[in-house]
């Protein structure tokens, strides 16, 4: 496949969530057999192959990476999940529970499955296909990142053992 082809594959798949951004570090080695997620051959032994951990484990040509890696650059941070930690997080879901734009969960019912190419209801970042999600069962905006449901769940759990504590009840003066 021709070099400019295949800059606009790796584009479209990268709008779409269906590849995620290339990551700066790579394990490389011979070619193992594997099949290149970028132009679709097999890697033979004769060539440099890259192992590339993400979300999932994928395999490219050496020049297929390169130029994969350059289509990236423009999404190098764009999902904030890798950069924020969870305290961070925690405090994104206080402030969007404090101004409307976040529900309290109102339980821990959900499930756990491929990305959507959407983004996260959370922080609002993208979620590529290729990455794992976190689908809340009944609520709205419901696809998140792993570690943003953790934040949201957490947060929901402590707004409502706040919400159900009694409260003070005022006492008479006895003198």
């Amino acid at each position: 496949m021709p070099q400019i082809a295949l800059r606009q594959t790796v584009r479209e798949r990268l709008a779409s969530g269906w590849l995620f951004p290339a990551p700066h570090k790579v394990w490389a080695g011979k070619g193992t057999g594997h099949v290149c997620v970028v132009c679709g051959t097999t890697i033979t032994p004769s060539e440099v192959e890259n192992e590339v951990d993400g979300p999932v484990t994928v395999w490219t040509h050496l020049p297929c990476y390169s130029i994969w890696r350059e289509e990236s650059k423009p999404y190098d941070g764009a999902d904030g999940t890798d950069r924020i930690d969870l305290g961070d997080l925690r405090q994104i879901v206080r402030e969007r529970f404090a101004n409307g734009t976040l529900p309290v969960l109102p339980h821990d019912k959900s499930w756990t499955g491929r990305g959507v190419s959407d983004l996260c209801g959370v922080c609002s970042s993208p979620i590529f296909a290729a990455e794992s999600s976190q689908e809340v069962i009944g609520a709205p905006r419901a696809h998140t990142h792993l570690v943003c449901y953790r934040a949201w769940l957490l947060e929901s759990i402590a707004s409502r053992q706040v919400d159900e504590r009694p409260s003070a009840e005022p006492h008479a003066d006895d003198s």
